[in-house]
């Protein structure tokens, strides 16, 4: 009898690779990546505010501020922050050119309709810096990774909108044993009900694979023959 190393080993020395195909990345779970999946574009992609405030400059801490402009969330700043200047910012948005620091929009107060003033002592730069989280060309997802729920807003991130994947395997399972009778069968006198067989399908589903219940198989030689032949036309795998 072989020990599970050895028919382990058989099995994988077996193992063939599956082609591979594009799928639509919001289909994907479950399925192995058959390449690296890169960014297109650092992240995030410009020096971005990391909450609502002002953006001005450290030097400028200590004295009133102008506000030149507003920068909403998607918009560019059309103006550059010089000396005692500063511009309202909402979070995600990006810091304009001559800040070096976003002030928290709790510690700071108006002096009048277009200036304001810092009220805390000190500021974090609080200021999300182009390309900190990935840069452009990161692998973001290798090769040989099964896509998860998580996996799916990295593809989107990058733009991967049709990653190329493994395809998924076909199996055939069959059942042998005279005495078997299906789920939906009454189990009487010596026979007992099919529980192997829809416990083997769920699991090969979770994984991703494509499941065909092939029914159960007398016992005898030729209905086993005639069964595994027919079963290893249209699949990769026959388990029994």
């Amino acid at each position: 009898m072989l020990t599970f190393e050895e028919a382990y080993a058989d099995m994988m020395a077996a193992a063939v690779t599956l082609k591979t195909e594009a799928v639509d990345f919001v289909d994907a779970v479950n399925r192995v990546l058959a390449q690296d999946v890169r960014a297109d574009m650092p992240m995030p992609p410009f020096n971005k505010s990391a909450m609502d405030g002002y953006a001005c400059r450290r030097a400028d801490l200590g004295e009133p501020m102008t506000v030149i402009e507003e920068i909403p969330a998607g918009c560019m700043p059309r103006k550059r922050i010089g000396a005692s200047q500063c511009a309202k910012i909402m979070t995600g948005a990006p810091v304009p050119q001559g800040a070096d620091c976003v002030i928290m929009v709790e510690y700071t107060e108006p002096l009048d309709a277009d200036r304001i003033r810092f009220t805390a002592d000190d500021s974090a730069d609080n200021i999300c810096l182009k390309g900190e989280d990935i840069s452009e060309g990161d692998v973001v997802l290798s090769k040989g990774e099964r896509i998860t729920p998580a996996h799916i807003a990295v593809l989107a991130t990058v733009g991967c909108t049709q990653p190329q994947v493994y395809a998924q395997p076909r199996v055939a399972i069959l059942a042998t044993g005279s005495e078997l009778v299906e789920p939906t069968g009454k189990a009487d006198g010596a026979r007992i009900r099919n529980s192997n067989s829809d416990q083997l399908a769920a699991q090969l589903r979770q994984m991703g694979v494509i499941v065909n219940r092939c029914g159960i198989i007398p016992d005898t030689l030729e209905a086993t023959v005639t069964a595994i032949a027919a079963a290893r036309k249209d699949h990769d795998l026959v388990m029994i």
